[in-house]
């Protein structure tokens, strides 16, 4: 029971050195340069003291808002040790029964004369956009149904967006995005395991998420900050730190719901571009 609880403890730190986390130090670093790059250019030109004075600014890093994130953050990586792991199994455990399931319903797979990095793009491109998909679908019931909304309404609490906002979460929604992430990522990986069995093997179906990664170095950490980065026409495709801001500003609220595309929000109405630096304030409506 103690190395549970230690590892409770220390695993968050682990984050920063773990790829498929937010704040590994590599997406972190990115950030800073690209939020550097910015607000020299907003500012016209470039002060890296006081740029370095804002960075380390105690006010912002400890402020109570933020001290909650940190709270949720080690109090949900407890929970998903100790109760989500152990009643339900992790990624590749569900992977393994998906792919056993096909097997032995359906037998062998048809024989598709595909090449190894075919498939490996393939696989990428559709788990991404059920990945994407689903992120979205549920963070737009969290926002339409009032009951949903009693627990997403924590993340949205935050009076100060850091990094670690992202791990700002209630205990229920977290189970609900584990629910999900683990439903997403064990079928997909499940019926490629299945398809592909004899060129592709488990590990590398398991391996690094490819646009994961590139939207995560393109300055997805500022999402969650007071760094204002719009992508001009591209928000009609993807969306940009200035477009979450947005959404969680009390002046917009119920818009740009999606992770990595907008394109979801365009179809159902929900886009909002971020065409000019608006002065926001973030939290809930009184």
């Amino acid at each position: 029971m103690d190395v549970i609880f230690v590892d409770i403890l220390t695993s968050p730190a682990g984050f920063f050195f773990d790829s498929a986390k937010r704040v590994y130090w590599l997406y972190l670093l990115s950030a800073l340069l690209i939020a550097s790059f910015v607000v020299a250019r907003q500012l016209g030109v470039w002060r890296p003291l006081e740029q370095l004075k804002s960075l380390f600014d105690y006010r912002y890093w400890f402020s109570q808002s933020t001290l909650l994130d940190y709270f949720l953050l080690f109090f949900n990586n407890g929970m998903r040790i100790l109760l989500l792991v152990p009643l339900f199994g992790s990624h590749l455990a569900l992977t393994i029964l998906v792919g056993s399931f096909l097997q032995d319903s359906l037998g062998d797979a048809p024989d598709l004369e595909m090449s190894w990095l075919a498939i490996a793009l393939l696989f990428t491109s559709v788990f991404f956009l059920v990945e994407d998909l689903s992120r979205f679908l549920l963070h737009y019931c969290m926002h339409r149904f009032d009951f949903l909304w009693r627990f997403h309404q924590t993340h949205h609490s935050a009076t100060v967006l850091t990094p670690f906002t992202l791990f700002r979460v209630h205990p229920v929604e977290h189970i609900l995005y584990f629910m999900r992430g683990l439903l997403v990522f064990g079928v997909i990986s499940g019926i490629f395991i299945w398809l592909f069995s004899g060129k592709l093997t488990g590990l590398q179906v398991l391996g690094v998420d490819a646009f994961g990664f590139v939207f995560n170095m393109l300055a997805a950490n500022l999402r969650h900050s007071h760094i204002w980065l719009s992508f001009g026409r591209f928000e009609s495709i993807f969306i940009s730190p200035a477009q979450h801001q947005l959404h969680h500003s009390k002046e917009h609220g119920f818009s740009n719901l999606g992770s990595v595309l907008s394109i979801w929000d365009g179809w159902l109405g929900t886009r909002t571009y971020a065409s000019k630096r608006e002065k926001l304030q973030f939290g809930l409506k009184s």
